[in-house]
């Protein structure tokens, strides 16, 4: 195992600008491409400052915390029967990517927060009668000549979330915390970057609200970027470019300052690589991605848990999602404990010993010696194919604080595997088939096509 690291700078994706769209009505759709920028890089929209290595790996934590605290909360049946509902506390921490949008003729670039469980794409629009505070001016849809509103007799406003009320086609999206957006159902022109020209695409549908309340963004964003299997996502709306595919390559975090990955979809994403594995897929109603998990391994030794104990109830409860919104990897409650003895069994057979208040972030850290490398590896084994995570992306390094952590959580609701353990592999998620293929791949030669 190559040596582990000290933690210098801490990865994780979260500003997203749109690089290449190969989608045009004049030429032959062949997918496009997203630039994955790091929070912590001074490009984002969400750049927090310059923290110290404890105080990034702290936030990580928070981040992680609250993505797998929404992924539970979307998994309730009651967040299925409202599909204007988003259980989703909105604020700066709990989204993970913006993506810089333009659009309007002429062309106005906004930040839009990226999210692959929202349906809609809406900005806010003037004129306001409730907007949050928004550092770019707001958008103005008399300023645009391919803004449209989307009339009551339209057959789109008969579709659920849309609706007609007093005569205007509306939408209004509800927030866990009390925010909700609502406006006038439209549509616009998108314009986005093709190598040394823009690319129209006209006719996109997406929300202009102006009653958005109890929100807590602040400064560049201006909306929601939904990218769900939706039809009115920004993917679904897309669906004849992406065909269903999308493929990523996360950089690993020690080895790239400032990492970035390229988010893949179409024809850009359909890697085909002999010594790519493959697992099942399926997508719940809240657009999840949950993969059909059997066992763990702790340096290779098999645990050996019963059937059906990471199956998805019908309560919500259980089930194993992957996602890159939660940095590490959380365990439900149950097999979390069982999966940490076996950690902690490994670890003091080697003489680690176990610091218990070293971290409030991390419950399973350990005495670091950079003669040691003796790091547990783990095995998710699912239906079809087994995905060992290397130690490499097991654990975060405090080296100037003397100690290392499992970066494994527990959730009281789900299983995730997290972006943490995801990197240096190479995902592709087919929906058309219902599976995801992947490889080890050193992540940092990932360019565009």
């Amino acid at each position: 195992m190559a040596h582990l690291q000290a933690f210098s700078v801490a990865w994780y994706i979260s500003y997203v600008t749109v690089l290449m769209l190969l989608h045009s009505p004049s030429s032959k759709a062949t997918g496009f491409s997203l630039k994955l920028i790091p929070l912590f890089s001074p490009e984002s929209p969400l750049y927090p400052g310059n923290l110290t290595q404890f105080e990034r790996i702290h936030k990580i934590f928070e981040i992680s915390k609250a993505r797998a605290n929404y992924l539970a909360s979307m998994s309730k049946p009651d967040a299925f029967l409202n599909p204007e509902d988003i259980y989703l506390r909105v604020h700066e921490k709990n989204y993970f990517y913006t993506v810089d949008v333009l659009f309007g003729t002429p062309s106005k670039s906004e930040f839009l927060l990226f999210d692959t469980g929202s349906y809609l794409i809406w900005t806010q629009c003037l004129p306001c009668v409730n907007c949050f505070n928004q550092s770019a001016p707001i958008f103005n849809p008399n300023a645009s000549s391919t803004y449209k509103r989307i009339p009551c007799d339209d057959p789109i406003c008969r579709r659920p979330p849309f609706r007609c009320e007093n005569g205007q086609c509306v939408h209004r999206i509800n927030y866990a915390g009390g925010a909700s957006a609502s406006g006038l159902v439209s549509t616009e022109t998108f314009t986005f970057p093709l190598k040394n020209k823009l690319v129209c695409v006209p006719g996109v549908i997406f929300g202009c609200s102006n009653d958005n309340r109890d929100f807590s963004f602040d400064g560049n964003i201006a909306g929601i970027l939904g990218f769900s299997v939706s039809p009115f996502s920004l993917l679904g709306q897309l669906k004849s470019t992406a065909q269903g595919l999308f493929s990523y390559c996360l950089v690993y975090a020690y080895r790239e300052m400032e990492a970035t990955s390229i988010l893949r979809f179409g024809k850009d994403a359909n890697i085909q690589r002999k010594d790519m594995k493959t697992i099942r897929m399926f997508v719940d109603r809240s657009s999840h991605y949950y993969l059909s998990l059997q066992d763990i391994s702790v340096a290779d030794h098999r645990i050996g848990f019963a059937p059906g104990t990471f199956a998805l109830r019908r309560n919500g409860t259980g089930g194993c999602m992957i996602d890159t919104g939660a940095i590490a990897t959380f365990i439900q409650r149950g097999p979390y404990e069982v999966v940490m003895r076996h950690f902690d069994e490994h670890f003091t057979s080697f003489g680690r010993q176990r610091m218990h208040n070293a971290s409030e972030d991390w419950e399973y850290c350990y005495r670091y010696d950079s003669r040691f490398r003796a790091y547990a590896s783990m095995t998710f084994h699912f239906d079809r194919a087994d995905f060992k995570v290397e130690p490499t992306y097991m654990y975060f390094i405090f080296q100037n604080e003397g100690y290392f952590c499992v970066a494994i959580s527990f959730s009281d609701r789900n299983s995730v595997v997290g972006a943490w353990q995801q990197q240096d592999t190479r995902f592709v998620y087919d929906l058309n088939t219902g599976t995801i293929r992947f490889a080890p791949e050193n992540c940092a030669n990932d360019h565009f096509l």
